[in-house]
């Protein structure tokens, strides 16, 4: 059929007016001899020619369509399935950290809640957080709070769902802390909410590279809880201490889940703090 449409517009394009004008002329004396049906086939075959140029382009516009719509389809299943992988590994992540921090049922004769950070303070500084376990759960307040990496604060105060966790950070917040490798004993603090830095004897003979933990005196952290390293020291206004700039191991911004330590306060300690 192809053939045969070349064939006439060569006819035509070559100029040989005088060779279509006959051929045309034959065929119409041909169809008008032929037999009904022959004719009809004929024309049905004419027609079918002339028309087959604009029914390919239809079907190709209709596969188009079908093509964009299925390709829409893979785009939103292909983000469906980015969102659940994405959780998925969220909740691996979570699993992997929260069977670390098991661990330390172990070391401690405390039992251990865990909690969700679910907000932070407002001011220039992070120094405290909120966490979704309250009164309710087990929760009171001066009770260590940890993760897995070390030493986070205490809990400030707690209502029935809710606490609120003083970090490290806080200036208001004290810690008597020990090197572990002297075991030479100084006092942790923070003088502008974001450094840390703690006093130690000048003799002690403490280097940058040391790590610190809980001393267990106060009454509040039990022993050994991991704090930081110590980066840097220096002469302070006593010519008798050391100053230490100390480097939390936890970085409290990105904090997700934490534990709570069932340790209330020693009742000696504890009497001597209310007074």
């Amino acid at each position: 059929m192809l053939r045969a449409i070349r064939f006439i517009v060569d006819l035509f394009t070559q100029r040989h007016g005088i060779v279509a004008f006959v051929f045309f002329l034959v065929l119409g004396l041909l169809m008008r001899q032929s037999p009904t049906p022959i004719r009809e086939s004929i024309v049905s075959t004419a027609v079918s020619t002339l028309y087959f140029p604009a029914q390919r382009i239809v079907s190709a516009v209709g596969h188009y369509k079908a093509l964009a719509e299925e390709n829409e389809q893979l785009k939103e299943e292909n983000a469906r399935l980015r969102q659940e992988t994405y959780h998925a590994r969220e909740g691996l992540q979570e699993l992997a950290r929260l069977h670390t921090l098991v661990r330390f049922d172990d070391k401690w004769d405390f039992p251990i809640v865990t909690a969700r950070v679910i907000g932070h303070n407002p001011g220039r500084f992070l120094t405290t957080m909120v966490i979704n376990r309250g009164s309710e759960h087990g929760v009171k307040e001066n009770m260590p709070v940890f993760s897995m990496n070390g030493l986070v604060g205490k809990i400030s105060k707690a209502s029935m769902t809710h606490s609120r966790v003083q970090l490290l950070v806080d200036p208001n917040l004290k810690l008597s802390v020990m090197d572990r490798r002297t075991r030479v004993v100084g006092f942790l603090e923070s003088m502008d909410g974001v450094r840390l830095t703690a006093l130690v004897p000048t003799h002690a003979g403490v280097h940058a590279g040391d790590t610190l933990v809980t001393s267990g005196l106060g009454g509040i952290f039990p022993k050994g809880i991991p704090v930081g390293t110590v980066k840097d020291v220096r002469k302070s206004d006593l010519d008798v201490m050391r100053q230490m700039e100390v480097e939390p191991f936890q970085d409290f911004s990105i904090l997700e889940e934490v534990f709570v330590m069932e340790k209330e306060p020693d009742w000696l300690i504890k009497e001597l703090l209310d007074e």
